[in-house]
């Protein structure tokens, strides 16, 4: 397993010999790689100072992840970064690829956005050794092949070219295209029951946050930057409560839209008493923020706010915990407990109001701009109920063929 130790910053000596003087120009710091021998991985570390002090990325992270994900499954394979046999199976790239971010996507263990991601970055190395002759190639060994594909124009002038070509590698990996049907992945109540019992075991912060997700369908960061001056002491006799979010109050809906949610008497109740708990006032001490206007309730163990890396690896957590305690297959991502909202939600109000006034208060509270979202729900709803009644005829055949 090779770790990250992020460097200072540091100063290089260059020398002029014609002028017989020297000067020091800065450099910033950026993550170095060590192997577990504590050797010091070379190629990784140069292509990283190419982009901290080269390229001057703000932000590597996500490349950070990346290349140490790959790392890692070279070494627990035995495999070289600069060998390339001829059979496409055998190359390193493509076994990472295919044994490790394709097999994790498509078990959810990761979106196949961030396998994407992760792909492209290990691409971008190789494109960067290739260019500075780190390693060697021929045209039967080499970490990829490049191919022309062709994009659909979605832009203002696609009336005069519907796509456009663009140079890719064979090693991209694409997010499986869903219909209407498995867009929507709400939890049963079966993985319901599961998942409350096993996020009881987590922190507080991450418990709100997911009850706030699927009691009121906030989505990720709406959920992480919910602010405390919102949250107050529920009336005894309200079982639910209406409040405006939107970029007015701090929370980031998305395209800064401005609606209403609705919140239980129970959530909000919970959400008061962690606002004036001694263990927010720990965390919110650390950082200094208390006099903020819109300071979020939500604080990680920095004192700072939480943010959607927080909520992932806690949900990865959850869901290995769901799987391995309950053996089932618990294939959710964190969008889906929203989804998990306005499909109970909406079968709840279908059962006292009219399907009209129903799509309309879950397209209010969901913040959906096309009704056409919306719609999709009581599809969902109709599809459920049709197949149910086709199991318990399906049942009954069966029980009666088999009685006769």
């Amino acid at each position: 397993m090779v770790f990250v130790i992020h460097s200072d910053d540091f100063k290089i000596d260059i020398k002029y010999p014609i002028k017989n003087t020297c000067m020091s120009i800065s450099a910033k710091g950026f993550p170095t790689f060590y192997s577990n021998d504590g050797d010091y991985i070379f190629p990784i570390n140069l292509w990283l100072n190419h982009l901290i002090n080269i390229r001057r990325n703000k932000n590597i992270n996500s490349n950070v992840r990346a290349i140490k994900r790959y790392w890692n499954f070279l070494e627990a394979n035995n495999l070289q970064w600069n060998i390339f046999p001829h059979s496409k199976t055998l190359k390193p790239t493509y076994r990472f690829r295919n044994d490790d971010l394709l097999y994790s996507a498509r078990n959810g263990d990761i979106q196949f956005s961030t396998a994407s991601v992760y792909m492209l970055h290990v691409i971008k190395f190789y494109e960067w050794a290739m260019h500075e002759h780190l390693i060697e190639l021929d045209p039967k060994s080499k970490p990829f092949e490049y191919e022309i594909i062709n994009v659909n124009n979605n832009g203002a002038l696609r009336h005069i070219n519907r796509s456009f070509a663009v140079l890719s590698t064979d090693l991209r990996i694409r997010k499986p295209a869903r219909n209407e049907d498995q867009s929507l992945n709400p939890l049963s109540e079966e993985e319901l029951v599961a998942m409350a019992t096993e996020l009881s075991h987590f922190s507080e912060e991450f418990i709100i946050h997911q009850l706030l997700q699927i009691q009121s369908g906030l989505r990720v960061e709406e959920a992480c930057t919910f602010p405390l001056n919102l949250v107050f002491r529920p009336s005894i006799n309200k079982p639910r409560y209406e409040i405006e979010i939107g970029p007015h109050v701090g929370v980031a809906t998305k395209l800064g839209k401005i609606r209403k949610i609705e919140i239980s008497h129970s959530l909000l109740s919970r959400m008061y008493y962690y606002s004036i708990s001694e263990r927010r006032l720990r965390k919110e001490k650390k950082n200094n923020v208390i006099d903020n206007k819109n300071s979020p309730l939500l604080l990680n163990n920095l004192g700072k706010p939480f943010n959607t890396n927080n909520i992932q690896q806690h949900f990865r957590r959850l869901r290995i915990n769901i799987r391995n305690n309950y053996n089932i297959s618990f294939k959710h991502r964190t969008h889906d407990l929203r989804a998990t909202y306005g499909t109970y939600r909406l079968a709840s109000l279908l059962a006292h109001i009219e399907p009209a006034d129903a799509m309309a208060l879950i397209m209010g509270w969901m913040g959906h701009k096309d009704e056409k979202t919306t719609w999709k729900y009581i599809r969902y709803l109709n599809k459920e109920k049709i197949q149910q009644q086709a199991i318990c005829m399906l049942d009954q055949i069966i029980e009666e063929a088999l009685q006769s």
